[in-house]
């Protein structure tokens, strides 16, 4: 599951996930409470600790009793949902993130990690209807519109999925992701000099030489689009230089310059035959 985006989403709940100096999450106690929900919440701090130190077992056991501590914990349901994610314990992550929505039904950042979580899952009915009730219930929100963007863009529906995305961007302007699948919309839509210019935008929230090489990749294929091979070679070159690129980098630089070293680096092994 992609990480947070910066817009805020009003939260239906009282317990907040704060972030210490030293990086550590915890749960913040707001005056007296139940010994249940006081254990759920150590053991929950103990566990965004574990995951913090990128021991996700333990996290997932102290999240799992966190949970079975204090059933109606949100919270606890919420991060116990992110760890089993990255665990690759996918249905059990969603099933959590709909056991939270039950307790909290109009929570807009939980519509948005369990949408995105179906999303990823290939569920687009799931993924829309949550993108939908995150828009209803918090329509200033941008993760929200993009979500639904996303599904619109998932299914081929480039022209629904660009309104989305710019709602988005209307509210946070420098969301890398929006802005990325901003112009990728473009690019299915033939506009590649559209497709350009957001790519510039999102180029400048990056610092000299760390833009990623998806960007970088995206860039030479709107560029190849509007008929400049030299600047294209170029973006694919440093895509692939910069590391991470998609298989397109290396296919389309073999495709311009077919004896380039940096296309046939890139390109995957041919399998050993016996």
């Amino acid at each position: 599951m992609s990480p947070p985006r910066s817009a805020a989403i009003p939260l239906a709940v009282a317990i907040i996930v704060a972030t210490s100096g030293t990086g550590c999450r915890l749960v913040q106690r707001r005056g007296p409470v139940a010994p249940e929900v006081a254990e759920s919440r150590r053991l929950c701090n103990e566990g965004l600790s574990a995951a913090d130190r990128s021991d996700l077992v333990r996290a997932e056991g102290l999240l799992e009793r966190a949970v079975k501590s204090c059933p109606n914990d949100i919270e606890a349901r919420r991060h116990y949902a992110d760890v089993l994610w990255k665990r690759g314990e996918r249905m059990e992550a969603v099933k959590q993130i709909n056991e939270a929505l039950r307790l909290s039904p109009e929570d807009a950042a939980l519509c948005v990690e369990g949408g995105t979580m179906y999303l990823e899952m290939g569920l687009f009915d799931d993924a829309d209807r949550l993108a939908r009730e995150a828009v209803r219930v918090a329509p200033g929100a941008a993760e929200a519109w993009h979500l639904r963007g996303q599904v619109s863009l998932a299914r081929g529906q480039a022209e629904p999925a660009l309104a989305d995305f710019h709602r988005a961007l209307a509210i946070d302007p420098v969301d890398r992701s929006a802005l990325l699948d901003t112009a990728e919309a473009y690019r299915r839509l033939d506009r590649p000099q559209r497709a350009l210019a957001t790519l510039a935008v999102l180029g400048e929230t990056y610092g000299p030489g760390q833009t990623p090489a998806t960007v970088l990749t995206l860039e030479g294929l709107a560029q190849e689009a509007l008929g400049r091979p030299a600047d294209a070679i170029d973006s694919y070159r440093t895509a692939i230089a910069r590391g991470g690129a998609a298989a397109d980098a290396a296919e389309r630089l073999a495709a311009l310059e077919p004896g380039s070293v940096e296309a046939t680096a890139a390109r995957p092994a041919a399998p050993t035959r016996r």
